[in-house]
């Protein structure tokens, strides 16, 4: 059959016969292969707010109507899509001494969502926020949907490929011919949420001087995972002859008839084996940040879109991949004394993130810093994709081999003869995920960063049914511990 053919070394040959000590039930493998594709975001929703404090609730929320109203003007006109108010509110504000409560103001929110091209937020951003926008509540990047539906079909496909390499795998391993696909379970994922972005930016009016912002946006990862059960037969007339051949001491002749002491039901053995593989890691994942403190919000923002326009430029220059925004956030800073909060000013963050080979990574990292950089957040190693699932292969073929041995083993303990595998079920892990690198440093400059991958371990385990019969028509030779004295 053409979904089966693939199956190196093996020929379709349709399902086994059934076997008198099993019935008619099918021999099969069950095995789940799972996918995921990236598609590339260019959409972003933002969420921003005009936050406002003051003595009365009238001044308050005539502040905040006259800023909303101009914040949306400026929205309408960039052409944002889905404009919407998401909340309203005006809260009053209180200070605690000696155990009393006392009335010293009141606050309100307003908070509006809208959505515009990746390319064209921060220019929208940067102008909301001039116009009267002083809170961004959130960030996320989403693809178009039928992007989206696209990639959804992709990673079907690429799930089905993935069982059907799984188990070509083990077939192989086995010496066993696949059959018919019995059942086939989806389980793909619901279309993804948008690609968050944590932001928490607080300002009171940036000027029209200001840099604009950068933001580059994340991919969105579609997953699925589709579970095949595929009937299969033994070679060599029906036996696991050359799947066991290599237990030693015994000969394979096929499942024993039922003896009349157990009745009908099959002997079997249940056995699963496990294995794991080390991989080198090639590839590493940095977030790095640029953090800036300051008197004004103003002053603030204009240095952090400053220094990430420039870390961004030298990374696109360096080759970096898949660089995208992760957050963007500027916060008041408080001082507290006497139960009296007072600010003091304001500190921004922008982080970025990027992947590279490496063995370039530590020089990536230093021209970042020299470009403005001063946070780096998280560095993670992983392989390559083609690395990967060369070693979920390899992980599969071994933990077969490690479930033969022990029932090799036990067979030849027990004197037992082997016959044909009456299930197979296995159990491999996910790709792993890349090998983490704490890191949290802060600095202006640093000296040139060697940076050493580490690597990544793959586990995976195969579970068998086998069935069996005892040598020599005797019934299993055991001490019975003593009980001989009741006969």
């Amino acid at each position: 059959m053409a979904n089966t053919d693939n199956l190196t070394g093996v020929r379709n040959s349709g399902l086994a016969l059934a076997d008198p000590l099993i019935g008619s039930t099918t021999q099969i493998l069950e095995v789940t292969g799972q996918a995921e594709v990236s598609v590339a975001t260019t959409l972003t929703d933002v969420e921003l707010g005009i936050k406002v404090q003051g003595k009365t609730a009238t001044e308050v929320q005539e502040q905040v109507a006259q800023r909303s109203t101009a914040v949306v003007d400026v929205l309408q006109k960039l052409g944002a899509q889905e404009l919407q108010t998401t909340s309203i509110q005006l809260n009053p504000v209180y200070s605690y001494k000696d155990d009393t409560q006392t009335l010293t103001g009141f606050e309100g929110l307003n908070t509006l969502q809208f959505e515009l091209p990746t390319v064209q937020s921060g220019t929208a951003i940067d102008k909301a926020i001039q116009a009267g926008a002083n809170v961004i509540q959130n960030i996320s990047f989403t693809a178009s949907d039928e992007a989206l539906q696209q990639a959804r079909l992709q990673v079907l496909s690429e799930a089905v490929k993935d069982a059907q390499a799984q188990a070509q795998a083990v077939f192989s391993t086995l010496q066993l011919t696949p059959g018919q696909i019995i059942d086939i379970d989806i389980n793909s994922d619901d279309n993804p949420r948008p690609s968050s972005l944590v932001s928490n930016l607080t300002a009171d009016r940036v000027s029209a001087a200001v840099s604009t912002t950068p933001i580059i946006g994340a991919p969105q990862t579609i997953e699925a995972s589709v579970s095949l059960d595929i009937g299969y037969s033994p070679n060599s007339a029906g036996t696991l002859a050359s799947a066991t051949d290599n237990l030693t001491g015994v000969r394979n002749s096929g499942l024993a008839i039922a003896d009349p002491l157990i009745g009908s039901t099959a002997q079997i053995l249940e056995v699963t084996g496990q294995a794991e593989v080390s991989v080198a890691t090639t590839l590493t994942d940095v977030e790095l940040g640029i953090k800036v403190q300051g008197k004004t919000a103003t002053e603030v923002q204009e240095q952090v879109a400053q220094r990430s326009t420039a870390v961004v430029d030298v990374l696109q220059k360096l080759g970096a991949q898949e660089l995208q925004t992760t957050s963007i956030q500027l916060n008041p800073v408080y001082s507290y004394k006497d139960d009296t909060q007072t600010l003091t000013g304001f500190e921004g963050l922008n982080t970025l993130q990027f992947e590279l080979p490496t063995v370039q990574s530590g020089t990536a990292i230093d021209k970042a810093i020299q470009a403005g950089a001063n946070v780096i957040q998280n560095i993670s190693f992983t392989a390559s994709d083609e690395v990967l699932q060369q070693a979920r292969l390899q992980v599969l073929s071994e933990a077969v081999k490690d479930a033969k041995a022990q029932a090799q083993a036990v067979f030849s303990t027990l004197q037992l003869t082997p016959g044909e595998i009456i299930d197979i079920d296995i159990n491999s892990n996910d790709n792993p995920r890349p090998s983490p690198f704490v890191s949290n440093l802060t600095a202006d400059r640093v000296s040139t960063t060697p940076i050493i991958g580490g690597s990544q371990t793959i586990k995976a385990s195969v579970s068998l049914d086998i069935g069996y019969s005892p040598n020599s028509a005797v019934i299993l030779d055991l001490p019975l511990n003593g009980l001989q004295q009741f006969a």
